[in-house]
């Protein structure tokens, strides 16, 4: 599990378009996000993530929790990304 959250982690670093922070702590891959109406954006920040995790590991054997926070304010969501079922 821990490899596989470095790797998302380096996948993420790579690919992802909004400016932030990415981590992992805690068995959590963190998205800290900066410059962003964090409630506007949001589903375009879980959307984007979930793609990039799907290009990169799609055959992925755990799931993955996620944190994605705003940088100064108070916004966060948590969500998980299943593993496949097949």
């Amino acid at each position: 599990m821990k490899k596989l959250r470095s790797k998302v982690v380096k996948a993420l670093k790579k690919e992802f378009t909004f400016e932030c922070t990415i981590s992992s702590r805690m068995n959590q891959v963190i998205l800290n996000v900066k410059n962003i109406d964090f409630e506007q954006h949001l589903g375009q920040l879980i959307q984007q993530t979930q793609l990039i995790i799907d290009k990169y590991f799609p055959q992925r054997e755990d799931h993955l929790c996620l944190v994605i926070r705003e940088i100064g304010g108070t916004n966060e969501n948590k969500f998980k990304i299943w593993k496949p079922t097949y």
